[in-house]
Parts: C-alpha cells; sequence; structure tokens
C-alpha cells in the first residue's frame, strides 16, 4: 500500500473511534467497509456508490 493508502486509513481509523464513542451505527459501518475495501486494495465502496465515471477522475 502507498503512503498516501496508509494515511487515509490512518485518518478513517481515528474517525471509526469517534464514531464508536458517539454510537453512530450507520456511519461505523460505513468506515469499516471503506477500511476493508482499501485494506484488500479494492476502491472505494463510497466513491464507487456516490460519484460518476466523470467525478471519479
Amino acid at each position: 500500500m502507498s503512503s498516501d493508502g496508509d494515511e487515509q486509513l490512518s485518518r478513517l481509523r481515528t474517525v471509526l473511534e469517534v464514531a464508536r464513542r458517539n454510537g453512530n451505527q450507520l456511519f461505523i459501518e460505513n468506515i469499516e467497509r471503506e477500511i476493508n475495501a482499501l485494506e484488500k486494495g479494492d476502491p472505494s465502496p463510497i466513491i464507487e456508490q456516490y460519484l460518476d465515471e466523470s467525478e471519479r477522475g
């Protein structure tokens, strides 16, 4: 994984901790899905779901 990917995972894990403390289950699930995809080297599920091809750049 690239340095950028490692940084992104680190930020997502921090956000996940906050979401867990706040009990926001939907947010927790979305962040966990994002982390799992990035760890496997898959594209971001959030970007895939919400951006069309031209917006993904």
